[in-house]
């Protein structure tokens, strides 16, 4: 099985308890922090800019309840920030994501409401994993979820179905929520509003792992580019997380081509390979960066 690398920066604040829900998954309650607001449970990028770059907000657009959160672009001369959510807190100093949260079921899918406006050639995602404590310590995923969102002008239903890795029981989970299918390099005036999240459904720990291509990715360790393979014909969408699960970008590429890494600082990353036109998650490796 393989190991879930961005994990062992995860700091757990509570106790592994058997907890079976998104925590504040209607975004009814919000914190405030000197020049904006964040929603409780969750992290935002303002939380690492020190209020600078204000990228959520709470918003009475709403699915049900009294609120719900709406994420934007927002250009600041120097760089244009997307709308990002995820579940956890981020470290002013470090910038680390401290959570996840503790969820112990396996859940078929994650539903939700989505508004949104896309800036040219744009659309929202959101993506995320469910994950297990070895005993002999790190940590394996058990399984991953991705969508993108497309215009929607009106709040539309969101159904995402888990791809199961394996028949472990998982101890945490990690929500990713993003204005922009790439935050690397959000499309302006991208705005998105979200609401009413929840697991639903249930997957038998005896039901068949989903099956995945396998992902080759050389030379690993990398240095300035890699080759990346898989048994696929048609154009990749390829998504790379850190070793804190942030977003580090998203591109398109074809089964062959080279992902360029000499930008990237040393470290562990995360890469999920999607199908660039159904957006059906083909399968996913890590990579070590001297």
């Amino acid at each position: 099985m393989k190991k879930l690398l961005y994990t062992s920066s995860f700091i757990f604040g509570v106790g592994l308890a058997a907890l079976a829900q998104i925590p504040n998954a209607g975004f009814e309650a919000w914190q405030s922090a000197p020049g904006y607001e964040y929603p409780t449970g969750w992290g935002v990028v303002a939380q690492a800019t020190n209020g600078i770059a204000v990228t959520c907000e709470k918003s009475t657009d709403k699915y049900s309840g009294d609120f719900a959160a709406r994420l934007f672009t927002r250009d600041l001369g120097i760089a244009r920030v997307p709308g990002l959510l995820f579940t956890g807190q981020l470290n002013l100093t470090t910038q680390n994501v401290s959570g996840g949260f503790p969820y112990n079921q396996r859940p078929e899918y994650l539903t939700g409401y989505y508004k949104y406006t896309p800036g040219a050639g744009d659309s929202c995602a959101l993506f995320g994993f469910l994950t297990h404590t070895r005993p002999s310590g790190g940590r394996d995923t058990v399984a991953i979820f991705f969508w993108q969102g497309g215009a929607a002008a009106n709040y539309s239903p969101f159904s995402i179905p888990l791809l199961y890795l394996s028949g472990a029981q998982p101890d945490t989970a990690l929500i990713v929520i993003s204005s922009s299918k790439d935050p690397a390099a959000p499309a302006a005036n991208s705005t998105m509003w979200v609401d009413a999240l929840a697991f639903e459904g249930n997957v038998s720990a005896s039901a068949e792992p989903t099956p995945l291509l396998p992902v080759v990715v050389a030379p690993n360790p990398a240095t300035e580019a890699l080759r990346l393979t898989l048994a696929h014909e048609g154009p990749l969408r390829v998504w790379l997380l850190n070793t804190n699960g942030q977003h580090v970008s998203s591109q398109q590429l074809y089964s062959g081509d080279s992902l360029l890494t000499g930008h990237l600082p040393s470290g562990a990353y995360f890469l999920l390979v999607l199908d660039a036109q159904t957006l059906q998650p083909l399968g996913y490796t890590s990579f070590q960066r001297l």
